[in-house]
């Protein structure tokens, strides 16, 4: 598969420092999804804080723990269930930073093919993205006692679209609102919403590997840092932010535009800094952690996990 390099332009800063060179492997092709990271290499903020960011897009196939695994990256962003389920193997896992706090992820079915309920995916052809990404998925088949026939979604909703699945997995900051564009009103559609089966786990946060985190975790706390005024930056300049995607998009050959790249910068943004008082952006909750791995253990997917502080080793430092 192919993977981009993002083509996002850092601002020239005058710095008689040696900059130590990072590699992130972000879980998808260009999108809004990413637009904090654009934004803190497009202003700078990584370069004041001593780093050279790379950023890598892994698209649909080898995920960014498979780049952590190859030592293709330093670090990546993975869904919170899907790290602590592979927190030891391949690899050694350790959280750095929590940015995506809400859930997003859903099944989105065809009512007119008879799907309404979540036992009527029973035996029914249904698509979701194969490896990381299908730990909730998998969680909510076995919490209600079903077996879909499952096929692989990859990078499109194409075949949900013509029909060839009765379901198909989605975002609701993005596969959602890309059905609505091809046409299809929402009252067509069944939705399952991980976060309605208490399934909702937080979801992006970037990781790497335990020597890593160990070694420099003075790195770290910088990435975490500067990805989070990234993101502050694209919630103050969200047309800013929408122009550095487009351009990553084009660049990389994958189709955008701005009404769907602006839905879905604003639903990622609700999710990274959501209305509860008891959410710190970039933070991992200990509490959202715990009652994660239960629903993992109840699923039958772990039976034991790391406990919080070594999964977490860099203490968070709320951003001054």
């Amino acid at each position: 598969m192919a993977v981009w390099c993002s083509t996002v332009r850092a601002e020239k800063t005058q710095t008689a420092e040696v900059l130590s060179p990072v590699r992130i492997a972000l879980q998808w092709l260009p999108q809004s999804q990413f637009a904090g990271y654009y934004m803190a290499l497009q202003q700078g903020f990584y370069r004041e804080a001593g780093l050279d960011v790379s950023l890598l897009h892994a698209g649909p196939g080898p995920s960014p723990l498979d780049f952590l695994v190859n030592d293709r990256a330093d670090y990546g962003t993975l869904f919170l269930a899907d790290a602590i389920v592979y927190a030891r193997e391949p690899i050694a896992l350790a959280h750095v930073a929590q940015f995506v706090q809400r859930s997003s992820l859903m099944l989105v079915g065809w009512k007119d093919m008879g799907i309404e309920t979540p036992s009527d995916l029973d035996g029914k052809r249904i698509s979701y993205w194969p490896g990381t990404f299908s730990i909730a998925f998998t969680a909510f088949f076995r919490q209600h006692g079903i077996e879909p026939v499952v096929l692989p979604q990859h990078h499109s909703v194409n075949l949900f679209l013509h029909r060839g699945v009765a379901a198909c997995a989605a975002m609701y900051y993005n596969e959602y609102h890309r059905i609505y564009q091809a046409g299809h009103d929402y009252e067509k559609l069944s939705l399952f919403l991980m976060r309605d089966y208490g399934l909702g786990f937080p979801e992006d946060g970037l990781y790497t590997r335990a020597e890593t985190a160990a070694r420099q975790p003075e790195v770290g706390l910088a990435l975490r840092k500067a990805t989070l005024a990234g993101w502050e930056y694209a919630r103050q300049h969200p047309e800013e932010a929408l122009d550095a995607v487009l351009r990553a998009s084009r660049e990389a050959g994958v189709p955008a535009n701005r009404p769907h790249s602006r839905w879905m910068l604003e639903h990622i943004l609700a999710s990274i800094f959501p209305p509860e008082e008891n959410v710190i952006p970039g933070r991992l909750d200990p509490e959202s952690y715990q009652e994660t791995v239960q629903a993992l253990v109840d699923a039958g997917l772990v039976d034991t996990v790391l406990p919080f502080d070594e999964f977490f080793p860099i203490p968070f430092q709320a951003t001054p």
